[in-house]
Parts: structure tokens; sequence; C-alpha cells
């Protein structure tokens, strides 16, 4: 499953609606192939075809500053700036707008070499330190993490109020990410976090 299967799959099963994307860029690549009936895209710094009204031309921080406190959406999927500091503010706003059962999916949670985790674009594979930003919302109680084992690892998080805390000790280095990146991100294979579900 790449991540356009995996969010139609949570649509598809739960009859979810209303989808948001945080990073779109090319709509064909993710975006277009969604299948929820109201979504809505974010884009800064399009590229291709914007013919597409539902894309808007704005960074996320403008969004969530503007957009009604009641808007909520089912599924939430978060590719933009792949910062730790921005993914964890782009994750904190989406959870004030996730529906009660709903998703938040974040991409390229599992880099494969330390070149790809650089603070900026490196011009090839870019993952930044997006992790890390998985690694901090497992601290906060009552939400639901893992990341599925798929398409540069999607970082899952759900509303959980069962869930407790999980708090990290590690600092957040390339060399604690090798050698506990099972534990640090709670990964899952597909079919794994498919029966949890």
């Amino acid at each position: 499953m790449n991540r356009t299967e995996v969010i139609n799959y949570v649509i598809h099963r739960f009859g979810f609606e209303s989808y948001l994307e945080i990073g779109v860029q090319f709509p064909h690549s993710n975006y277009d192939k969604i299948s929820a009936r109201r979504k809505v895209g974010i884009e800064p710094f399009p590229v291709g075809d914007w013919l597409n009204l539902s894309v808007i031309k704005t960074t996320s921080d403008e969004f969530f500053r503007v957009i009604e406190s009641e808007v909520k959406y089912d599924v939430i999927f978060i590719d933009g700036l792949h910062t730790r500091e921005q993914c964890r503010i782009d994750i904190q706003n989406s959870l004030h707008h996730l529906s009660d059962n709903g998703f938040i999916f974040v991409h390229d949670c599992l880099p494969t070499a330390e070149y790809q985790t650089s603070p900026e674009d490196n011009g090839r594979e870019w993952t930044g330190d997006v992790w890390k930003a998985i690694v901090d919302i497992q601290s906060e109680n009552g939400i639901g993490v893992c990341t599925i084992d798929t398409d540069w690892g999607i970082g899952c998080i759900r509303r959980d109020r069962s869930k407790e805390s999980r708090k990290n000790t590690l600092e957040l280095t390339w060399e604690a990410y090798t050698g506990h990146k099972k534990e640090l991100l709670n990964i899952k294979s597909v079919e794994e976090w498919q029966n949890g579900l």
C-alpha cells in the first residue's frame, strides 16, 4: 500500500467524507486520487496544473489561522514542510480540526539514510526530521500513534483516550533513530496496522 491507498482504505472502511491535504504540490501524485466527497488542499508553492479550485494557494499556518473552529475533517494528510517544528505545528493544528473518529497521516517518517534528514531540501530524497515530530506527539496523553512501514513511513495519529503518553528519554539523533526506530516510532506493518483498527 502506498499513501494514497492507505488514505482511501480508511475513507472506504469508515465511510469518511471529508479530507484535508497539507502540502499538495503535485495534485496528480496523491490529492487527485483521493476518493473523499469533500476535499481541500493547501499548497504555498504550486507546481503543475492548478485548475482544481479545491486547492488553496497558502501556507498551513495561514489556513489554520483563518479556518472556522467548527470545521472538521475525517482524514488529514500532512506532507508539507519536512521539519520537526513545522510538522509538530501542523499536527497540533490538525488535531483541533479532526473529527472524533478521524485520522491524521504524516508522510516521510522513515528515512533510510542520514542525508535525507537534513533540515533543508537537499535536492535528492528528502524526509527532513519529520520522524522526530512523531516521537514528540507520543508524549501527549489521549493520542494513539504508530508508523506504518510503507511509502517512506506513514505516521498514523488518532484520538484514543485510553492511551497514556510514551515518554522518550533518548536524544533524537540519527544513531538513536537507527538503533531504536521500531520502539521510538511504534512501527507496524500494513497488515498489523489494518488489524489494529
